[in-house]
């Protein structure tokens, strides 16, 4: 793969002198087929990243296909820090915003309201997540909360719902 060659040349003088002597053979030991070689010696920068980033997904996507967890790097530690408005009206929808860390991508997140009370469980609707290179996420959303009472709001992981993020406050639902 063009990847791990590109890895290993960087950090070894080793294979940067071999590979000088015989780029050929060198690149064959790595699996990098005749058509990417080409790509190299005409260095194409633009469809070399493009090799890379199709060479590193399908690596990831592999690894993610064991358990919905990608291996080497765990589970994101997902941290609730706020959630406004803080207060609903039963039975009425609620328009909201989550802020924490590390939120997952929308498409793997949920959002849940758990009755202190009675454990009774909502999964709230998310409309959009943004979360920022240092990992400061923002999530969008709507409930609608059918009984009156203080909630535990979280966010977690589809594949690893108990590595939920919790509020430490209380959302609390009172009478329309």
């Amino acid at each position: 793969m063009l990847i791990h060659f590109v890895s290993d040349y960087v950090r070894n003088p080793e294979l940067q002198q071999r590979a000088s002597e015989d780029p050929a053979t060198v690149l064959a030991e790595y699996g990098v087929t005749l058509d990417v070689q080409q790509v190299l010696r005409r260095h194409d920068r633009a469809a070399l990243l493009k090799i890379a980033q199709d060479e590193l997904a399908a690596l990831v996507t592999q690894l993610s296909q064991h358990d919905d967890k990608v291996l080497f790097w765990g589970e994101p530690n997902i941290k609730v820090t706020s959630v406004s408005p803080s207060t609903a009206k039963v039975d009425i929808s609620t328009s909201l915003t989550v802020r924490g860390r590390n939120f997952p991508p929308i498409d793997e997140a949920r959002l849940f309201f758990r009755l202190e009370q009675s454990n009774e469980c909502v999964i709230g609707t998310i409309t959009s997540i943004t979360t920022n290179p240092s990992g400061q996420s923002t999530l969008l959303g709507d409930v609608k909360l059918p009984t009156i009472g203080l909630w535990k709001v979280s966010v977690a992981s589809v594949g690893n719902p108990d590595g939920a993020g919790v509020w430490d406050g209380d959302f609390k639902v009172t009478a329309g």
